[in-house]
């Protein structure tokens, strides 16, 4: 009772059931589907939109409708179905404006009743200002022949691409036409392409110019920052029966090898957690500017091509990404303070996915005992900062208020919310806990949720479940550390290390060289048989004991193992950084391969880091000069770490 009552006070403190990074009225209104049309000039690096909104009223009265937009211009707002225009105007605050963008109130120039239906149109254009979209010159990507465009809309981004509601509490259908100016141009989305057709354009184009006109839906309703596209002369291969590979035709039979698997991942993860039902899936192959490992559209992951490594070494983040098939896209956290409903439970199911495809759980381990390092030293660096805000990304319910939600994105919520989840199965055990978790699904089965409710559930399930005595038990253990896990910017309370034979000969290795002071350790070459995921852990262990790694040390490192030179971005920007942290990285040498680097991978783990460890000039220098080839949100992430450089200098 005690547990429960603290609840409701952070419930109500916290005020977790309200989305604080959306402007929109949705307790009052909420959409129900949506119908999208974009005309793409990708030459012009210019979208016109339309969309049709279907809502429909949970107020006693309704005559206005407020939406999420950032940086758009509207051109005007009208009732299909009998022409009238909508008086709109936008309201900004100077400080939220770049942060979060601006609402748009619409007056419906009537009253609206609760359950009543309300369908409008808006008209509008979008360019570069809208940091959901990335526009590629051909010269930019791998086949060079076409423009190309791709979208990443987590957390509130969709809003630059949309108008509407965006936030994670509203799930929604939606619809698609989308019409290309070039015949080379392919276009697939996060639902189900219907049919695609060619036809001549006509007017003020280019006389005889052939274009391609391509239609989506999606029936399972969604929050926004699933809505996705990506533009290009891309191509897709079948890898199973239900699963393929799309990307440009240069690379395409290279990364249909290495994810030849996939039918037998979402197998994988069927097996322990229940049916996959979103039909088929697919992942996108990226141009390498993409900022993340994964963004998990439904039926269309997005992927950075550093998962492709030649070995099969980074296919972890594709059984990462279809595990949000269920925990993400299909239970999805109410706001993006309980990003850990999304990602701590994801990387939960993925590890249970990795335990068959490894076939030996101490390697999942070993990717644990990474995930814990760096959630760690995480953990440390955003209690050193004086900034509240900062200080609560280290918890599960980091403050996202007047903030920009991406910048409380972080490694925490997927560690961190593992290892809850991990506790919880050591106290309830590992079979009822998984049918803790089917339950779980299928009792919010494409809603959206936070840790009250998952906590409710919980205790109810178990107490149905156990006997008074193992309930009275189990709850303890639970109720000891269940707020405090949540809430509390410190170190999880209780303390894993997820210790196992597969590490041990790493860290005994790591300690070897640190004592040899630059010596060789006689058993070095057991590196070179190492997974790719006990090399992260030598190397993220080395970068937790940085200040005992001389320059003789570093020296002898690259000289054993080269590791300059590996093919393993995982590995690379991991020594990259710590190169640069113990002062290794000082000559020309160095220094260029490091530059090359941040150049070529866009994806924000690796080149944060980077940015993080550089000084303040040269760290400006090399942003500026990699400048057009960054995403939107990976130049807002290096410009954040470059300025507080200019605070703490």
């Amino acid at each position: 009772m005690k547990l429960v009552i603290i609840l409701l006070l952070c419930h109500m403190l916290y005020c977790v059931d309200v989305d604080k990074n959306t402007f929109s009225n949705y307790k009052d209104v909420k959409t129900q589907h949506l119908h999208i049309e974009w005309l793409l000039n990708l030459n012009d690096k210019v979208v016109d939109g339309s969309v049709e909104y279907t809502l429909k009223v949970f107020a006693n009265q309704l005559s206005e409708v407020h939406l999420d937009i950032y940086k758009m211009n509207i051109l005007f707002i009208y009732y299909p179905s009998n022409g009238q225009v909508l008086k709109y105007h936008v309201e900004s605050d100077p400080i939220q404006k770049d942060e979060q963008g601006d609402k748009l109130v619409i007056e419906l120039g009537q009253v609206y009743k609760y359950g009543e239906i309300v369908k409008f149109r808006i008209k509008y254009q979008i360019g570069e200002d809208a940091r959901a979209l990335s526009f590629m010159d051909p010269s930019q990507t791998d086949d060079k022949k076409a423009p190309y465009l791709f979208s990443q809309c987590e957390a509130n981004n969709c809003r630059s691409m949309i108008p509407l509601q965006d936030t994670p509490s509203i799930k929604f259908t939606y619809s698609a036409t989308v019409i290309t100016q070039s015949p080379l141009i392919n276009v697939f989305m996060s639902g189900n392409r219907l049919q695609t057709q060619k036809f001549e354009l006509m007017g003020n184009y280019e006389m005889n110019s052939i274009a391609n006109i391509f239609q989506f839906e999606l029936n399972i309703k969604i929050p926004a920052y699933l809505i996705a596209i990506v533009a290009g002369t891309v191509e897709e291969r079948s890898t199973g029966a239900r699963t393929a590979v799309i990307s440009e035709s240069k690379n395409i039979q290279k990364y249909k090898d290495e994810l030849e698997d996939l039918d037998q991942y979402v197998q994988y993860l069927e097996d322990y957690i229940g049916e996959y039902k979103w039909g088929s899936y697919k992942i996108v192959i990226l141009p390498a500017s993409f900022p993340f490992g994964g963004m998990e559209n439904p039926l269309l992951t997005f992927a950075n091509p550093t998962i492709i490594v030649g070995d099969k070494s980074g296919v972890s983040v594709a059984v990462h990404e279809i595990a949000h098939s269920w925990f993400g896209n299909t239970i999805t956290c109410n706001n993006w303070s309980n990003m850990w409903i999304n990602e701590g439970f994801c990387v939960f199911l993925e590890r249970k996915g990795l335990k068959t495809l490894f076939k030996d759980i101490n390697l999942v381990h070993v990717n644990s005992q990474v995930g814990n390092n760096e959630m760690n030293a995480l953990i440390k660096e955003f209690n050193s900062s004086q900034d509240d805000f900062v200080k609560s990304y280290a918890s599960l319910h980091p403050k996202t208020e007047n903030h920009n939600a991406d910048d409380s994105f972080s490694t925490i919520p997927y560690e961190r919310g593992f290892q809850l989840l991990y506790y919880l199965e050591k106290q309830i055990n590992e079979t009822r806990f998984q049918q803790l978790l089917k339950a779980w699904l299928q009792e919010y089965e494409y809603k959206s949720a936070d840790e009250s409710d998952f906590y409710r559930f919980m205790i109810l399930w178990l107490k149905v479940q156990l006997s008074a005595e193992e309930f009275t038990t189990v709850k303890k253990s639970i109720d000891n550390v269940y707020t405090k896990w949540v809430y509390d910017y410190g170190q999880p309370p209780i303390q894993e290390t997820f210790e196992n034979p597969a590490s041990k000969d790493v860290l005994q290795l790591v300690n070897a060289w640190i004592e040899g002071k630059g010596t060789k350790p006689q058993n070095y070459q057991i590196f070179d048989g190492f997974k790719s995921n006990q090399k992260q852990l030598f190397l993220s262990s080395l970068t937790e004991k940085s200040k005992d790694i001389t320059e003789a040390i570093m020296v002898s490192l690259e000289d054993a193992y080269h590791l300059s030179d590996l093919r393993d971005a995982e590995l690379l920007f991991r020594w990259y950084a710590l190169s640069i942290n113990t002062k290794y990285a000082k000559d020309t040498t160095n220094l260029q391969k490091i530059k090359a680097f941040v150049g070529v991978v866009g994806r924000m783990k690796m080149v944060n880091p980077i940015y993080k460890a550089l000084n303040k000039e040269t760290a400006t220098q090399w942003y500026q000069e990699n400048y057009a080839f960054y995403h939107p949100l990976t130049r807002q992430s290096i410009e954040s770490i470059i300025k507080s450089k200019t605070i703490i200098e």
